[in-house]
């Protein structure tokens, strides 16, 4: 394989205390339920919109509860948010090897552009792409694919790794070799059930791969 196109939260960094924690201080100042971070892993993965629709459900005020939780996640997403074990030393090793490496979340991109300045400051993409809010967002493979020009890479020479059903929807729609990691927000059943070419149990597995 000639190139990686990593998701972020769930592969890269654990997120899921920042983002859980976020939407309840937003469903307790409007009165509504909260809902315990193990139930968020189901929530994330379809972009922060589709996260509050399911945390939220149908409700009148549903556009200003979105744009107070895009607010109060800008002011919380680097409180408690992690890389997952050997995710910093595999990137460097990648970058070393010269393999091009990318990164495609469905994270609204201003977010993703300053978490990853955060984390992986001493790391080079080649591509960083977030939700546009436009439509694009992943399963669709326009982000993935714009990532593959980007890297100057073929898509069927790329690995597509991710943590849920979502992303291997997306490498399968780009054409790309779906690669699911067990440590993420989802189930290993369910990577496989969307079609998983190989799962892996940690980051470093991935120099074996390329």
């Amino acid at each position: 394989m000639n190139g990686i196109i990593f998701d972020l939260d769930g592969t890269l960094l654990n997120t899921i205390a920042d983002l859980g924690n976020s939407m309840n201080r937003i469903l307790k100042k409007y009165n509504l339920p909260e809902h315990p971070l193990d139930a968020y892993t189901l929530f994330v993965g379809n972009g922060m919109k589709k996260l509050v629709e399911r945390a939220v459900g149908e409700h009148p005020q549903f556009d200003e509860i979105l744009e107070a939780y895009l607010d109060e996640y800008q002011e919380h997403y680097l409180d408690d948010s992690l890389p997952y074990n050997n995710v910093i030393e595999t990137l460097k090793t990648l970058n070393e090897r010269k393999v091009p490496i990318a990164i495609c979340t469905n994270k609204k991109q201003v977010y993703t552009d300053n978490i990853v300045e955060h984390f992986f400051k001493d790391i080079k993409f080649e591509a960083v792409m977030g939700d546009q809010f436009d439509g694009k967002h992943k399963p669709n493979p326009h982000s993935a694919l714009i990532c593959a020009e980007k890297m100057n890479c073929k898509p069927e020479n790329i690995l597509f790794v991710g943590d849920s059903n979502v992303d291997m929807q997306t490498a399968k729609n780009a054409n790309m070799t779906p690669i699911g990691v067990s440590w993420g927000f989802r189930s290993v059943e369910e990577l496989e059930s969307e079609g998983a070419s190989q799962i892996i149990d940690n980051m470093s597995e991935i120099l074996n791969l390329v």
